[in-house]
């Protein structure tokens, strides 16, 4: 869903009060220029046409800073509506159809706006017209034995790794999910740590096997030492060998270090949040679904991404599902500088009252790591 108090970057609202100041200013130089020496034709005193100068100039200022005010504030309210039906718009892009956009007014927004929200009703009532006639649709996490199988394979806590907080829980939804994640820390000359999160491309039973064997795959290929890259490259060409055509799984590999962090991320486009000093940021990293190429075309698309991690840095990794979770933005502009199992336990109970009496309908997934120490 479009997130409550999402909020934009600020650019559109600076330049707009940027460019609004410029225009007051120098409407209020044209009208000084034009007032004072027609004025100074009746009026001997110097002082006072040195005086009348002086007002004009400091009225162009003020005109300027009230131009400038009510740009800002008229720029930040159209960019935060921009920004609801951009959240939306994304959130349809990576298969989300359960989207919420917030429609005030009669202006083009309103009308962008309530374009989205029908489209994504539409997509709704379609999917679950889909899944009411039995066309397949029904969601692999749905049958008992994939749960039971899936859960079985999931920490019951995370590895410690020094200097960073981390931790990883999945909050059950009852339409389940088929989400793998883990943290793999290895010692000895090949030292790494890499959390991983594996997920199905698609439904049905292939896409449990895909997923299935993905996971194992990279699994025993980081616990051996490989670097996220070949073990990417390593699960690629098994699945690929085992696989029908076309079949595949999706990947996001978070490798942590004490110089940093780096993002991997196969077929995956949820993207890493990063939360720092109030802000939260959004990075994607580049990389095609696993299974589907033989391996140079996999392997030459992989673009990491590094991240920078300061003291207080939070990174929050997650399933579609936690994404669209009504709200996230502004729990993890809250809660990010808290200590890391009080940040959890947060955020997970938030998204879940939001859900309503209900409860959860997919599984979400949240994994964050913090490095130690404050901003």
């Amino acid at each position: 869903m479009a997130r409550k108090g999402s909020k934009s970057s600020g650019k559109l609202a600076r330049n707009l009060a940027l460019g609004t100041a410029l225009a007051g200013f120098v409407g209020g130089v044209f009208l000084t220029v034009a007032l004072v020496p027609n004025l100074g034709k009746s009026i001997t005193d110097p002082d006072v046409i040195a005086r009348g100068w002086g007002i004009g100039i400091g009225l162009s200022f003020a005109s300027a800073a009230i131009a400038a005010a009510a740009g800002w504030i008229l720029g930040g309210k159209l960019a935060t509506r921009i920004t609801d039906v951009g959240l939306a718009v994304s959130k349809l892009g990576r298969g989300g159809s359960e989207v919420k956009v917030r429609v005030a007014g009669d202006d083009e927004v309103a009308a962008l706006g309530r374009s989205v929200q029908y489209l994504a009703n539409d997509l709704q009532a379609l999917l679950k017209d889909h899944q009411d006639g039995g066309g397949g649709g029904m969601h692999v996490s749905m049958d008992p034995l994939v749960k039971q199988l899936r859960d079985k394979s999931l920490p019951q806590q995370l590895a410690d790794v020094a200097g960073y907080e981390i931790d990883g829980s999945l909050a059950a939804g009852s339409r389940g999910g088929l989400d793998w994640y883990d943290l793999v820390v290895t010692t000895g000359e090949n030292a790494q740590a890499v959390l991983y999160v594996v997920t199905a491309e698609g439904h049905g039973a292939l896409a449990v096997v895909a997923c299935k064997l993905a996971r194992d795959e990279l699994h025993r290929a980081l616990q051996a030492g490989a670097a996220p890259r070949k073990a990417l490259a390593h699960t690629n060409k098994v699945c690929k060998t085992q696989l029908p055509p076309g079949c595949c799984a999706k990947a996001t590999l978070l490798q942590v270090s004490a110089e940093g962090a780096k993002l991997y991320q196969a077929g995956a486009r949820t993207p890493l949040l990063i939360c720092q000093r109030g802000q939260v940021l959004e990075l994607n990293a580049e990389g095609i679904a696993i299974g589907l190429d033989d391996g140079p075309v996999f392997e030459k698309s992989l673009r990491p991404q590094e991240i920078a991690m300061s003291p207080g840095t939070r990174l929050v990794l997650g399933n579609d599902a936690l994404l669209r979770s009504e709200g996230l933005l502004d729990l993890l502009r809250q809660h990010s500088p808290r200590h890391t199992s009080m940040f959890m336990n947060v955020v997970l109970g938030g998204i879940e009252q939001d859900a309503g009496d209900d409860g959860l309908r997919e599984d979400v997934l949240l994994i964050t790591v913090k490095k130690a120490g404050q901003e």
